[in-house]
């Protein structure tokens, strides 16, 4: 059983490619929903682009699965007379990794490209000499000589940008670029529904394979599906912080490594007996895995099921990312795979009305 195929791959890629930032997600969603119709049953989506497959549909018993679809981005929020462009966050982006980046603005008339430009370093002197990137002084230049030139462009306020960064490997291991977080969890969910299709495997419930919008501005497009689907159980993966590199600190980031397995996180919104499932999954088909601990939140679209529809018993597992909402996010091909290997596993030891009560 191979999670990282020849087919898988070359889908990542064009999946994770892809532009679809907060709130313009549909061009991902497309891509994720054509490759995932081969392995489900059903499908669907609701009005704000949350796209879903289902695995046996009709049943009483419903468990999700569930990643989310967008990346991080830019809001155009004013053209200076001189044509140049200052910006909003859409999502939380860095504006600290702003300066020299290389974008994609996104217009009805199509892309147009541009830099995030910074004063040189010879340039920055006397009190600008430690001149430190903020979100009152990172602006985007599209080489246009001023700001009507800008508007021919198709550019206007609330022109959607993006980093360019295409998704690369390093040494063999990593996979490396911007939008991991976390529609690598949407690859994963994916390869989840292909392994239970070809390997022939009958659930007694509905699967329900969901890639949500918008959750980078508030967990809203888990909330809206929650609400839709009204499932029995979700078991929601995303991504999460190695703290093996430099300037993190362990005992208050904890202690997660790349390549040792996917984490399964301790909350207040995490079922426990759920979770309990998932880590005697992994002990049992010698999976690795990492512990982790949330305090009053998550933080992931996992707050958004366990507090729907009068509680949902919600699990989180995430996969180990570092320099996230930067356009070098790394991800081990080994804990893809073990992600992927222990969702595939829990989702059968999930029984028709299983007992998820409390006590």
């Amino acid at each position: 059983m191979k999670v990282l195929t020849k087919d898988s791959e070359k889908f990542l890629f064009k999946y994770l490619n892809n532009h679809a930032p907060t709130g313009y997600e549909s061009s991902g969603q497309q891509i994720w929903l054509d490759y995932l119709k081969a392995f489900v049953d059903d499908w669907s989506l609701d009005q704000y682009g949350t796209a879903f497959g289902i695995i046996n549909p009709g049943q009483e018993f419903r468990v999700v699965i569930e990643a989310h679809a967008d990346e991080i981005s830019w809001y155009v929020n004013y053209i200076a007379e001189d044509g140049f462009i200052n910006v909003v966050r859409n999502g939380g982006s860095d504006h600290q990794i702003a300066p020299s980046k290389r974008v994609l603005i996104h217009t009805p008339k199509g892309i147009v490209n541009g830099v995030f430009g910074w004063p040189a370093i010879h340039l920055r002197k006397g009190k600008d000499a430690n001149l430190a990137p903020s979100l009152e002084n990172i602006f985007v230049d599209v080489g246009a000589k001023n700001k009507e030139e800008v508007l021919k462009k198709g550019i206007h306020v609330g022109s959607v940008i993006t980093f360019e960064d295409a998704l690369t490997t390093l040494n063999d291991r990593y996979f490396i670029g911007r939008a991991l977080d976390n529609r690598i969890g949407g690859f994963c969910i994916a390869q989840v529904a292909r392994l239970l299709k070809e390997q022939k495997i009958k659930l007694p419930y509905s699967l329900y394979i969901v890639n949500s919008v918008q959750e980078e501005v508030g967990l809203r497009g888990a909330e809206m599906i929650a609400r839709t689907i009204q499932p029995n159980a979700a078991i929601i993966t995303d991504v999460t912080h190695d703290t093996y590199t430099p300037l993190i600190n362990k005992s208050i980031n904890g202690d997660i490594k790349c390549g040792e397995g996917p984490t399964i996180t301790y909350a207040p919104a995490v079922h426990n007996k759920l979770r309990d499932l998932i880590i005697e999954t992994a002990e049992a088909e010698k999976i690795p895995y990492q512990r982790e601990a949330s305090s009053r939140s998550t933080g992931t679209d996992t707050d958004a099921f366990a507090y729907s529809n009068g509680g949902v018993p919600a699990a989180l597992v995430s996969l180990p990312l570092r320099y996230m909402h930067t356009t070098v996010e790394m991800a081990h091909r080994d804990d893809i795979q073990n992600l992927v290997k222990l969702l595939y596993q829990a989702v059968q030891r999930i029984e028709k009305g299983h007992n998820f009560k409390y006590f």
